[in-house]
């Protein structure tokens, strides 16, 4: 396998998919901070709804993630998916600025976050298997951190376009322009793939496919269940955008906080992972548990912008300790003969719940207030904290 080391504990392959993902984290982010606020305005989308199309495109992906992790181990090759799966999304991004409805738009994203499914698995796996596993936890933050970087980017990309050019056009046109224009740096990410060198493993024995973690030991079945849980209550960014809104600020602030929000994920991300290979990973995912529960209470509170801004912080806090940390300690587990395989499911857990978090913060939001979808988000995730305190890691050997 290609471990030529470039930088501390970091090859070749690492640093060029963190290439691939800053340029894709660029084009996805010039769109999210706009997104749910075209689906509003524009596609006359409501707040259930835009907890239908979010939650249902992870769901969906979700059982793409198993099958590319399981394929990817039984062919033996990781970079063939890769490609596939974000040349998938870059088609999508080109289309977006030209749905005309909701449910249009529902179809495009349900396809573009497939293309995110074929791709994650083996991508993870081919991060992990490019470094030694003392550098597992170092090189998962820092594709994290790259990733982050291209989210701060993205979006004062578009809050520039929509400042300058947009100023001058009517604002369902100003966000169809962000939206073409995204469509530019997911095709530089997709070309950047093909430099990736495949590594060299044979293919794993072929079985029936089951939708299981079998062979994969009990502590990882038990912190999957407690990461899912987690997720239960994890409500999409979107609705953190639309609370903003709420305030009466317009969407210059919610783009400013989202980008304050991906400033703070990407300085805390790399050093989390960093420190996960010290101290180990369970207290640095059970912090970022604890930070998204304090987020959760401040945008339940009050519509206040202090209050929403500090909540933006402890977003930023949360995602940057249990992203990537979450997915070094599945591959810590996960037999090396089924590793993709391991991570596609841990993949789809997480994203067969998005669904139920996307339709009940929905549900929540517009039958009873938006600061019931907080507090349930809230509850949700001090009872994840709890569980993970009572996890036991296997003993290093």
């Amino acid at each position: 396998m290609d471990r030529r080391v470039l930088v501390r504990g970091l090859t070749r392959n690492v640093v060029l998919l963190g290439i691939v993902s800053f340029l894709t984290d660029v084009s996805s982010e010039m769109i999210l901070p706009i997104l749910p606020f075209f689906l509003v305005h524009v596609l006359l989308a409501d707040a259930l709804i835009l907890g239908l199309i979010e939650g249902l495109s992870d769901t969906a992906v979700s059982f793409v993630k198993v099958l590319s992790g399981r394929w990817s181990d039984f062919a033996g090759k990781r970079r063939a998916f890769v490609a596939a799966g974000y040349g998938m999304s870059t088609i999508m991004k080109a289309l977006f600025p030209f749905a005309r409805g909701w449910p249009e738009f529902l179809g495009m994203r349900v396809v573009e976050r497939t293309g995110k499914g074929v791709r994650s698995a083996p991508r993870d796996a081919l991060i992990a298997e490019s470094v030694r596993a003392e550098d597992r936890g170092r090189a998962f933050g820092f594709h994290r951190s790259l990733d982050t970087s291209g989210a701060i980017l993205g979006p004062l990309i578009a809050l520039g376009v929509l400042a300058t050019v947009g100023a001058s056009m009517a604002l369902a046109d100003a966000y169809r322009l962000v939206l073409l224009l995204a469509a530019i740096p997911a095709l530089a990410s997709f070309a950047v793939v093909f430099l990736v060198k495949e590594p060299h493993r044979a293919p794993s024995p072929k079985s029936p496919l089951r939708l299981s973690f079998r062979g994969a030991p009990r502590s990882l079945l038990a912190f999957v269940a407690i990461a899912s849980l987690f997720s239960v209550g994890e409500v999409s960014y979107a609705f953190l955008l639309l609370r903003v809104g709420g305030t009466g600020e317009g969407t210059t602030v919610a783009i400013l906080l989202y980008v304050m929000f991906n400033v703070i994920y990407a300085a805390v991300a790399f050093p989390a992972g960093i420190l996960s290979d010290r101290i180990g990973r369970k207290p640095v995912i059970l912090v970022g548990y604890a930070a998204y529960a304090a987020t959760a209470v401040l945008f339940a509170a009050a519509p206040v912008l202090l209050l929403l801004a500090l909540g933006f912080a402890f977003y930023g806090i949360s995602y940057g300790l249990v992203e990537g940390t979450q997915r070094a300690l599945v591959a810590d587990l996960a037999p090396p003969e089924i590793k993709a395989t391991v991570l596609g499911a841990y993949h789809a857990s997480i994203g067969l719940v998005k669904l139920a978090s996307g339709l009940t913060a929905g549900f929540l939001w517009v039958v009873f207030a938006p600061a019931a979808t907080f507090w349930f988000a809230g509850v949700i995730a001090g009872a994840a904290a709890v569980a993970l305190l009572t996890w036991r890691p296997p003993p290093t050997s």
